[in-house]
């Protein structure tokens, strides 16, 4: 027993050297983060409405690269854990080497967001659905709907930047001609892991509304 789990985590070593460079490339990007907070942070404190959406928008890309990264390294984990599991002439060894090279080839994109396109193309075609229910790592925010456009998270950003250091910035919700005035008493706050939203209306949004956020001094 031993010596089949030992041959089939030797097999999946590849799998496990990629888990811990995005582990790492999540770490690196990391620490880019709050050197770019205080450049929101400058920009608020010199009315540079420009610099401050800018420095925003990379803020929120940033941490959605470190997501992508961390969430990959742990689909990847999920997916040793099952081939350890597995006998070893089973023929989910012969997936491996396709698997590393995706991995691979999306990784030299540069591009998070093809890497976990290319992980959820890689559950799909190797593993069925019952499988990766159970994978120990599936992440629950995999298919979670988007509430929040990228200017509605950068605006969000920038508000809580100024709230924590106790500057002034603005935040005004436009919207398109006939929205309800009901959106207008609603807020919503962004952070990395989800998305609350508060309302003072007592009554329910039935209609759908197009809008953005613009930030003003």
């Amino acid at each position: 027993m031993a010596q089949r789990l030992e041959k089939s985590k030797n097999k999946t070593e590849e799998l496990k050297s990629l888990s811990e460079n995005l582990k790492t490339l999540a770490k690196e990007r990391e620490k880019e983060v709050e050197p770019e907070k205080l450049k929101i942070k400058d920009a608020i404190e010199k009315e540079n409405r420009k610099e401050m959406r800018t420095c925003a928008r990379n803020m929120v890309r940033m941490r959605q690269e470190v997501t992508n990264y961390r969430q990959t390294s742990h689909r990847l984990d999920s997916i040793v854990d099952y081939f350890d599991k597995e006998p070893e002439q089973s023929v989910v060894f012969s997936f491996i080497p396709t698997i590393v090279e995706s991995i691979v080839s999306s990784l030299a994109t540069g591009s998070s967001k093809k890497l976990v396109s290319t992980m959820d193309e890689i559950e799909k075609r190797y593993f069925n659905v019952e499988v990766v229910s159970k994978f120990k790592y599936s992440s629950i925010t995999e298919n979670r709907p988007v509430f929040m456009s990228e200017e509605e998270k950068v605006s969000n950003l920038i508000q809580k930047v100024a709230d924590e250091c106790k500057l002034k910035v603005s935040v005004r919700l436009e919207h398109s001609p006939g929205a309800s005035p009901t959106i207008r008493n609603e807020v919503k706050w962004f952070d990395d892991s989800q998305v609350k939203t508060k309302t003072t209306s007592r009554f329910n949004i039935f209609a759908c509304f197009s809008y953005e956020f613009l930030v003003f001094a």
